[in-house]
């Protein structure tokens, strides 16, 4: 059986025709060459589905932490490099199989107590030698101070009262105290932390503001004064006092100056003078702290802010 064609050129006729074995051994190569191709595609659709499954796992987490496209894809690739050494290491033991056992019990015909031993000598030696090595490379123990026995104060500075927390250019006989309330626009309760140069207990004691006189009572802005000394010393927040050349003597409360504990340098003084919440008192400041604290009101006064809006 066969496929024939044929046509006349005048008195000629051509024909021509190819046997059904012909045809069949000129479609086995296409035939193969498909196959082959189909089982190339296969496997490589098997291997692109074994390589890249943890990108499933990856990118909803990727997506739920809204990270950028880039690192999404950074991510994905990460995960894949990750996948593909470990099962080349997975291969490479298994690969190494009777090696990694004669490593840990020794060749064929050992006896089994020399391969207990052998095994555990083998097994034991990463972890050893992890722990040397962590031990060679800590940090030498810091010596923990005695406590001092009841009754006594210890001499030295608080943990907490340390010079990073101390604002600079403030002096260094101020002391570290903790906001318990504020009274009025100028005055305070605080509690220091250990006896200082400031405060001789550490029970609640009254301060006031040194140079700076607050409105009280029923004065105008006197709600609003306290109101804004509230929110440069809020209770609970700690503070460093000093005392002035003002507040010599045994007065109740205490005249001092006050810094907020961090990176402020400018006196809670200066700045209540600054934003109108109070007047100077000029009798308790003097030099060049009298000329700053009177150019901080002038400049409050010329803008008509705080109590510098109240009436004479």
């Amino acid at each position: 059986m066969g496929i024939g064609v044929g046509f006349n050129v005048g008195p000629v006729r051509v024909g021509a025709g190819v046997s059904s074995r012909t045809l069949a051994q000129g479609c086995l190569p296409l035939l193969a060459l498909a196959a082959v191709l189909w089982v190339v595609k296969v496997v490589l659709a098997a291997l692109f589905i074994i390589f890249t499954w943890p990108t499933r796992l990856v990118e909803p987490l990727a997506q739920r932490a809204e990270l950028s496209q880039m690192h999404q894809v950074g991510l994905n690739w990460a995960a894949v490099a990750l996948w593909i050494e470990f099962l080349i290491v997975v291969f490479g033991l298994f690969g190494a199989a009777s090696a990694i056992r004669d490593l840990f019990l020794g060749a064929p015909g050992t006896k089994a107590s020399a391969r207990f031993w052998r095994f555990w000598a083998v097994a034991l030696f990463p972890v050893v030698t992890a722990a040397t090595v962590g031990m060679a490379l800590a940090p030498e123990p810091t010596p923990t101070p005695h406590a001092a026995r009841p009754g006594t104060v210890s001499s030295a500075p608080s943990p907490s009262a340390t010079d990073a927390i101390r604002p600079q250019g403030i002096p260094a006989t101020a002391q570290r105290v903790r906001i318990v309330n504020v009274i009025n626009g100028d005055t305070l309760r605080v509690q220091a932390e250990a006896p200082g140069s400031v405060l001789s207990s550490t029970g609640k004691a009254l301060v006031r503001l040194l140079g700076v006189r607050a409105p009280h009572g029923a004065e105008c802005r006197a709600a609003w004064a306290a109101e804004r000394l509230e929110g440069q010393l809020p209770p609970g927040s700690y503070a460093w006092i000093a005392r002035g050349a003002g507040s010599r003597g045994a007065g109740t409360p205490l005249a001092v100056y006050a810094w907020r504990e961090g990176k402020d340098r400018a006196a809670v003084n200066a700045r209540l003078l600054a934003d109108g919440s109070g007047r100077l008192v000029t009798k308790e400041v003097s030099g060049q702290v009298r000329l700053r604290f009177q150019e901080y009101q002038t400049r409050a006064a010329a803008a008509r802010r705080g109590v510098h809006a109240c009436g004479s």
